[in-house]
């Protein structure tokens, strides 16, 4: 009867671990389905899974090697760069008389030249990956690079031989408000010129698109946009409505946000189908600005930069027309500046400017 119990609880346990095999096994068998099913749904489907890293350090080393081949030419702080012979005289207006604070008046009499003042520079690169077509095995990728540039406490060096010097009296009206009358009004000289440095924080963005080549880790430069900077801010700076670019039998007009025809300056455009002129070749230039509104209170000045040649090309209130020639076949930028009067002419004004970028190729 020993004998008889023992086998049957031996048959239970092998009945028993025979169940549990073939649960196992089914469990497998519903995993693998499982993970098969999943693989089908991801190799279908239009995106990689979340997180899913495709790229490795040898591209994002591959795109750093190939960005170093056109940093001097994507460089934005080149923009700064140069200096301008302004020689600009100018006399009080009925702004000039009016106070709200009292503070003394300082305005440029007779502003000689602006000049770059050195400051900290740095750079940043966004590095964006992805892929270009449906694949699960990831191999034709591409990054897509958010190109920063920066200059902390960037500064322009104002030079003037002759300043404005108006102060003020305070006059209480029976309201007890206060009204700030003009005390006096000089024109200051100097027997050799002065300078005053405005300092201002500087931040400059384009967008870099190089694909991967097939099987390696080799980036290239394919597509790039220009760039726009505004200072202290884009609510406070001018604001150019488009600039137009013409030479005869040609005319091409730019404005601000990307666009279907690619006339945008943030279009990520070919290196192939930039802005093409051929050496030595004249470009006529027109900036056309939105602002200020009320050009009996404030009007802009406008500047060109090409070839580290920076002119004055003021031509109104509100546009600036000018022209360039560039010597060197390559690559190379043409810098637009617009900086308001009530920014350039007074010496404790806070500096205000707006600067495009248009990618050129010479060739």
């Amino acid at each position: 009867m020993r004998a008889s119990h023992r086998a049957g609880v031996t048959r239970q346990k092998s009945e028993s671990q025979t169940q549990d095999r073939a649960s196992s096994h089914r469990h497998a068998v519903c995993l693998a389905f499982g993970c098969a099913l999943l693989l089908a749904v991801v190799g279908c489907g239009t995106e990689p899974p979340p997180n899913w890293q495709w790229w490795r350090s040898v591209d994002t080393t591959g795109v750093r090697t190939e960005l170093a081949n056109w940093r001097g030419f994507l460089d934005a702080n080149k923009a700064l760069f140069n200096p301008v012979d302004v020689n600009l005289s100018v006399g009080l207006s009925a702004a000039d008389s009016v106070s709200t604070t009292g503070a003394t008046l300082y305005k440029f009499a007779h502003l000689i030249s602006v000049q770059p003042a050195p400051a900290e520079s740095g750079h940043a690169d966004e590095l964006h990956f992805g892929v270009a077509v449906d694949t699960i095995a990831m191999t034709d990728t591409f990054c897509q690079v958010n190109y920063w540039d920066s200059l902390k406490t960037a500064g322009c060096r104002f030079g003037y031989d002759s300043l404005w010097v108006v102060t003020f009296h305070p006059d209480t009206q029976p309201d007890s408000s206060v009204v700030w009358r003009v005390t006096s009004s000089d024109r200051v000289g100097f027997a050799s010129a002065q300078e005053t440095t405005k300092v201002f924080d500087w931040a400059a963005r384009r967008v870099v698109f190089l694909p991967k080549d097939s099987g390696a880790a080799t980036y290239h430069v394919r597509r790039l946009t220009g760039f726009a900077t505004f200072v202290p801010s884009p609510q406070d700076a001018p604001s150019i409505a488009n600039v137009v670019l013409s030479r005869p039998g040609r005319v091409d007009t730019l404005f601000y946000l990307p666009r279907p025809d690619g006339r945008g300056l943030y279009n990520l455009r070919s290196i192939d189908s930039l802005y093409d002129v051929q050496p030595g070749e004249r470009v006529d230039v027109t900036v056309n600005t939105s602002t200020p509104a009320d050009t009996t209170v404030d009007r802009n000045r406008f500047f060109l930069s090409a070839g580290g040649t920076k002119i004055d090309i003021t031509s109104g209130s509100k546009q600036g027309t000018g022209s360039f020639s560039l010597a060197d076949t390559g690559y190379q930028s043409v810098y637009l500046e617009v900086v308001p009067l009530s920014s350039l002419l007074y010496k404790g004004a806070t500096h205000m400017s707006t600067i495009w970028a248009i990618p050129v190729r010479v060739k």
